[in-house]
């Protein structure tokens, strides 16, 4: 019993140790950063969107599609809590206050809650819409759009559930114009089916968080492997117990 006593102990200091390590990785984007979405790979539109500091609106011409890229250096996460592999990492931009470019390489923080409510409500759109009458629907469907624009329309739907309150593309506190017509009517497909469709569940999601980059949204299987705090948190009250066992025994030896 003391020798379960001490390994269990062990085990815990060793998994509190690696949770109080956030999760990282680098990812280095491809160049073209759209590379692997057929041509034309993105729509170029103009946007409009609150200023950082909540004063204003600015407006910026940016290329609305799906990034892809590759991981690798990971700390405290496993290859297999990415959807298709780290040598295949689908992404979408989810922070419009900084700037990524074509074969970027950046170390990001990994935050497995950060994907907002509204966000979710529209991923689970995309998926009502694109899983459609499939006999296994793909809870990454919106990481999977068949077509630059519909991955453009994913993208401008993203943004449009962080920073707006609405669900309009053509006004608000975030809005765009130049869309080509297949984003607009896959956007508007999406926001439709935003009345009946059930939110993705957050354990499908992460975020790449990064100081001096864009941050990005993209997929994460739930129940890969325990995440590091989690693991400390199963591991400590075994170890409570056996030493509780271990002391209890003393006292009475």
């Amino acid at each position: 019993m003391q020798r379960l006593a001490r390994t269990l102990a062990a085990a815990t200091l060793a998994a509190t140790a690696v949770a109080a390590q956030a999760a990282s990785v680098k990812v280095t984007f491809d160049s073209p950063i759209f590379d692997g979405t057929p041509a034309p790979s993105y729509d170029a539109v103009r946007i409009t969107f609150p200023t950082l500091a909540g004063t204003g609106t600015e407006s910026l011409d940016v290329a609305a599609g799906r990034f892809h890229g590759s991981a690798s250096n990971l700390v405290g996460i496993e290859p297999g809590r990415f959807v298709d592999n780290v040598n295949s990492l689908w992404m979408y931009c989810y922070d419009l206050y900084e700037t990524i470019g074509n074969g970027s390489v950046v170390t990001y923080t990994v935050d497995f809650a950060g994907a907002a409510d509204r966000t979710l409500a529209f991923l689970g759109a995309v998926n009502a819409v694109r899983n459609s009458g499939a006999a296994t629907p793909d809870p990454y469907a919106w990481l999977h759009p068949s077509t630059a624009y519909e991955a453009a329309a994913i993208q401008l739907g993203i943004w449009e559930s962080k920073y707006d309150s609405g669900w309009n593309i053509d006004s608000g506190a975030f809005s765009a114009s130049g869309i080509e017509s297949a984003t607009r009517s896959a956007l508007a497909g999406y926001f439709a089916a935003l009345a009946t469709a059930a939110p993705l569940d957050r354990s499908y999601t992460m975020v790449l968080e990064a100081r001096g980059a864009q941050d990005m949204i993209t997929g994460d299987p739930p129940g890969t492997v325990p995440e590091p705090g989690t693991l400390s948190l199963l591991l400590a009250p075994l170890a409570l117990l056996a030493l509780g066992r271990r002391r209890s025994g003393a006292r009475v030896g």
